[in-house]
């Protein structure tokens, strides 16, 4: 497509001029008289070259230096100001007004068709640049946003292979109360019948003993079902029966927030009742084999996160020390409030997990957080686990470090900012390598 050229002059010996000149090399070319064509024209046809006089009446050159970059132009031209005056100071005005160059007349031909090309060669060449920018930032775009799925695909595939090891400790774990609750039923079933016994037996005696022998009677029918214990009974009966019931409501609410792949809203969550949620989910795989300490601090401010995910990165580090431990142990969890953590002087809640288990060599201490490393068997593990809860810490401004002694222990510490401003970087957690 050929390029189109529009010149703007008062003076029609000037515009004569100039399309003898340029008809030699264009053939789309526009003309105006005034500033007021000049803008109609440029918003109804696509103008690629502006030749434009300074002097004019109405509307001056200046004037529309300034107006055409407000228009609505999908591609504004490329102007060169074409003028007989050659102040260095109204030169320097009009290329600071947003001219690309100055010619001053007269002019010779050659001259002003070698700089018309030169310009409308530069535009080109932008006008190529930007479309490159335009395709590449969107495939740019459409990879990131590849990439984001893919990554909270792969957050939530973590979750469920960690669901997928604790699957036996939750039902277990669910298993209990239902088992007292139905067990409980069966009971208050036995209970029942023996009341509506009783009170078919007291109805019937009602009927035909005198009062002396209907009180007596009804003393021996009272005690025969034992009254007194099953009124008593049926109330413990059915308060733990409720206690089983949430406790199975509270198992499965911590399931769902868990595991849940919608579960993407920054809130201000409540730390330690996030690290409850997580040790309920995770509580038949400890409590046989670990005991859990708890040193919490009291009234620590609540964090601006994601929960779901960072219940993600406890539960991994809880099981995590619950199989460096052997036989036996202790996994001690503690909290508290801190400005040095992030080396910024903001102030960040610090999770503390340390469990007296096997430890970690420090050969392989720098690499636990790289992708798809584990020391665990063949297909035990994907080595993805640590490597995701470092991005998701990093994700939300915080970190996770380690100190470890082989054969005494490791300690996992995750800092994360109270207030985390939200970046690019909360949004498409990358991976650690």
């Amino acid at each position: 497509m050929s390029n189109s050229i529009l010149f703007v002059d008062d003076n029609p010996v000037n515009r004569q001029l100039l399309r003898s000149i340029l008809n030699q090399e264009y053939t789309r070319l526009y003309e105006a008289s005034n500033g007021n064509q000049c803008l109609d024209i440029l918003q109804s046809h696509t103008v690629d070259l502006l030749l434009l006089d300074l002097n004019m009446p109405g509307i001056s050159g200046f004037e529309l230096l300034t107006e055409i970059p407000n228009l609505d132009l999908d591609s504004p031209p490329t102007i060169i100001v074409v003028s007989a005056d050659k102040d260095p100071a109204i030169i320097s005005k009009a290329l600071k007004g947003g001219a690309a160059d100055y010619v001053t007349t007269p002019y010779h031909r050659d001259e002003l068709i070698a700089r018309v090309k030169t310009h409308l060669a530069l535009r080109s060449r932008e006008i190529h640049l930007e479309q490159l920018v335009i395709r590449r930032t969107k495939e740019l775009t459409n990879a990131s946003y590849r990439l984001e799925q893919a990554q909270k695909q792969l957050i939530h595939a973590d979750k469920m292979a960690s669901l997928g090891q604790l699957a036996a400790g939750v039902a277990h774990e669910i298993n209990n109360p239902v088992g007292y609750i139905h067990s409980n039923l069966m009971t208050l079933s036995d209970y029942l019948q023996d009341f509506q016994q009783y009170l078919k037996a007291s109805k019937e005696l009602g009927k035909t003993s005198s009062d002396e022998k209907f009180k007596k009677r009804a003393q021996e029918i009272y005690e025969k079902f034992d009254i007194d214990y099953l009124r008593d009974d049926v109330g413990q009966i059915i308060h733990d029966s409720l206690n089983g019931t949430n406790q199975i409501k509270q198992i499965v609410t911590d399931l769902k927030g868990y595991s849940h792949p919608e579960q993407q809203e920054w809130l201000h969550h409540n730390i330690h009742d996030l690290l409850e949620s997580s040790l309920n989910i995770v509580a038949n795989q400890l409590k046989y084999k670990v005991e859990v300490q708890k040193r919490y601090q009291r009234d620590l401010p609540k964090v601006y996160c994601i929960g779901s995910q960072i219940s993600q990165i406890l539960i991994n580090l809880l099981v995590n020390a619950e199989q460096a431990i052997d036989d036996h142990g202790q996994i001690i969890i503690t909290t508290s409030l801190s400005r040095q953590s992030l080396n910024n002087n903001q102030a960040s809640v610090d999770i503390c997990i340390t469990d007296d288990g096997s430890g970690i060599e420090e050969a392989i201490a720098n690499r636990i957080f790289d992708p798809f490393f584990t020391t665990k068997p063949v297909g035990t593990g994907t080595g993805l686990g640590l490597s995701i809860c470092y991005n998701i810490a990093s994700g939300h401004g915080g970190l996770i470090t380690m100190q470890s002694q082989p054969g005494r222990g490791s300690q996992f510490t995750v800092s994360l900012p109270v207030e985390h401003e939200l970046s690019q970087e909360s949004n498409n957690l990358g991976f650690h390598s």
